[in-house]
């Protein structure tokens, strides 16, 4: 069974819909459950990414840039580089120096791209584990920078889809583009996760 993550975005600060937006539909499409991509772009063109995944996306979104503007993560300066390790000892430190890193997050706030998949009546809520981690398997093979390389599908449930194809037509050209160059328009598949790897 093959499954077509139809990919929408981006979303960011100064690009968020409001609650009370006259089109609320954008608004209630972002709490529902699916797939991101974080996607931040430096200097010199260079991307660091994030895949994740959510039971209701809005909030998770949120969460990612209030752990930025809190010093409660680490951040990164123009080039990309992390300066700012945000572990205790480092947020304690930089009470001390406010000024300069509430602008050091600001920044790297800024910079800060959703890229998002939503469940749909092939792609499940059970899915998201699998579907997360293929696309993790993806970015590394094309991305040296994924800030979260880390999770392998977990236990695969039954019947689960063993092809994955990504739509990019929702998306306006240089979305596109930029996502084509990070996932490809190969389908993922299944060949070599297993329960094992969970």
């Amino acid at each position: 069974m093959a499954v077509s993550l139809a990919w929408q975005g981006p979303v960011g600060p100064g690009a968020f819909p409001g609650p009370l937006d006259d089109d609320r539909t954008a608004f209630e499409t972002l709490c529902e459950a699916g797939v991101y991509l974080r996607i931040k772009v430096y200097d010199g063109g260079r991307i660091v990414a994030y895949v994740g995944q959510s039971v209701s996306l809005l909030p998770r979104f949120d969460q990612h840039l209030t752990s930025m503007l809190s010093l409660a993560t680490p951040l990164r300066d123009c080039s990309g580089d992390v300066v700012f390790s945000g572990d205790a000892a480092a947020r304690f430190d930089a009470y001390g120096r406010l000024d300069e890193l509430t602008s050091l997050a600001a920044a790297d706030v800024g910079r800060v791209r959703f890229f998002f998949a939503l469940c749909d009546a092939y792609f499940h809520t059970e899915h998201l584990n699998l579907a997360e981690g293929l696309l993790q398997r993806r970015m590394l093979e094309r991305l040296s920078d994924v800030e979260n390389a880390v999770a392998a599908p977990g236990r695969l449930p039954e019947g689960c889809p063993d092809v994955w194809t990504s739509d990019f037509s929702g998306l306006d050209a240089a979305g596109a583009e930029l996502l084509e160059s990070l996932l490809g328009r190969a389908p993922m598949r299944l060949d070599g996760v297993t329960d094992d790897a969970a």
